[in-house]
């Protein structure tokens, strides 16, 4: 009950940013600037995983009210308002929130309006129309529209949101097309190198005007929980060990990457120059390193340990003098009881996620449509810009066939996973230093490289 006393505190102070719900304003959105539409949409994901978490429905009106609002005409989450300079990833991660929707049975909306499970197909759909063979043998492009600042690169933020709301999607409707799309975009990007075919680590993206030969090697905190999350939830589903396999390898590289001394860091902190975007991707990494415990339970060792310091730092940080009762939250975790100064909903959405994440063994599995999820399925929802083959058949295992892909996932892991804490433990940040850079790249009307 404190966790849950103290998720009220800090879910108060998040809905406190929110001024959609009074007169004048647009509902579903944060105030712009500086807080970009994707992490409205974020925002309304870490509430409804708060009221799943918590049973607390104080926020569950303006949650639907907000969503809803930002489907758009075709209810696929491209609103014109928002349309000119959409990016790919912008409407996966409001997809993503569906999805939590369905998979949490967060209450249906009327039936005059779209299902939760549909917003999220609907993107799917419009989201493989727009793959791209002429260049990298593949590959989404950032942004919807070619005219659109920073076109030319192909980056993880599209790609494994693409990935992930495909695994997700097989899992809950229990459609092989899903996976096999999973499987396609997963192959291309260990193919371009966004996931390191050596260490796993997770880079940011890849520019399609040198036909993706290049990387940009920086790595952030949701791009490796997007993908990890993404692995286990296709090892979930399928049983398959190499998915087991690479979620024990992406882990390892999360683990090292982003836990100095047991704690979550976002590669900005160091130099204090995150932006609102930035403040915002530990929410995911949290999130999704919680989802991938009950997914795939064999990491729970590893995982646990990592999220209940961080959260317990987090704690520590939302102590700022931003809200009168001195319950604002700062970014920079790892300082312990010093509140950083900073503020913002992203902050606040981070710092909720980590504190619902260490009760995640208490909650029940997301769910699916054969496990008790309600939310309906449109599989034509939205619209396809073209008709693209969907990857490599990938037959599901039957249930004995998934018993034994589980005993020997037990022998594949266990090498993987066996030498993650001292890694974390032994001098991580020598091989990292260069990486502490802002990305320029991510933020709307910020110049691209």
């Amino acid at each position: 009950e404190s966790i849950k006393s103290a998720a009220s505190t800090v879910a108060y102070g998040l809905v406190s940013y929110y001024k959609g719900n009074e007169s004048g304003q647009t509902p579903g959105e944060l105030p712009y600037p500086p807080y970009f539409w994707w992490e409205s949409g974020a925002m309304w994901g870490a509430l409804i995983d708060y009221w799943s978490f918590t049973g607390d429905a104080t926020y569950n009106d303006i949650t639907s009210q907000g969503v809803l609002f930002q489907v758009g005409n075709d209810n696929d989450f491209m609103p014109q308002n928002q349309s000119f300079d959409m990016g790919n990833d912008d409407q996966a991660y409001w997809a993503f929130t569906a999805l939590t929707a369905a998979e949490a049975n967060f209450p249906n909306p009327p039936s005059t309006e779209p299902s939760w499970l549909s917003l999220a197909q609907a993107v799917f759909n419009e989201q493989i129309g727009r793959w791209d063979n002429s260049t990298c043998g593949g590959g989404l492009h950032w942004q919807v529209f070619q005219a659109a600042n920073g076109y030319h690169l192909k980056n993880t933020p599209s790609n494994g949101a693409l990935f992930q709301i495909a695994a997700r999607l097989a899992r809950y409707t229990h459609d092989e097309m899903y996976a096999q799309w999973a499987v396609k975009i997963w192959d291309w990007m260990w193919a371009v190198g966004l996931v390191d075919n050596v260490n796993y680590m997770v880079y940011d993206n890849t520019d399609a005007n040198n036909n993706c030969t290049t990387l940009d090697r920086q790595m952030w905190t949701y791009n490796g929980g997007t993908m990890l999350a993404g692995c286990a939830i296709m090892f979930n589903y399928t049983g398959d060990p190499i998915w087991a396999n690479r979620t024990a390898n992406i882990l390892k590289a999360v683990a090292v990457d982003y836990f100095p001394n047991g704690i979550m860091i976002e590669l900005c902190e160091a130099s204090g120059q995150c932006d609102p975007d930035q403040q915002t991707f530990k929410t995911f990494l949290s999130r999704w390193m919680a989802t991938t415990v009950q997914m795939a339970p064999f990491t729970e060792p590893t995982i646990t340990p990592l999220l209940r310091n961080s959260a317990a730092a987090a704690m520590q940080q939302c102590d700022g003098s931003f809200f009168p009762d001195h319950t604002s939250c700062g970014q920079r975790w790892s300082q312990n009881a010093t509140w950083d100064g900073s503020n913002g909903p992203g902050q606040q959405m981070a710092a909720l996620e980590i504190l619902l994440s260490t009760i995640i063994k208490t909650q029940q599995v997301p769910l699916t449509n054969s496990t008790g999820g309600t939310s309906i399925s449109d599989p034509t929802a939205g619209h396809n810009a073209s008709s693209v083959a969907p990857g490599t058949y990938m037959t599901p295992p039957t249930h004995r066939g998934r018993v034994g892909a589980w005993a020997l996932t037990a022998v594949l892991i266990v090498a993987s996973l066996c030498g993650t804490w001292f890694m974390v433990s032994d001098g991580l940040e020598s091989g990292t230093s260069g990486l502490y850079k802002r990305r320029v790249a991510r933020g709307k009307g910020r110049a691209v490289g």
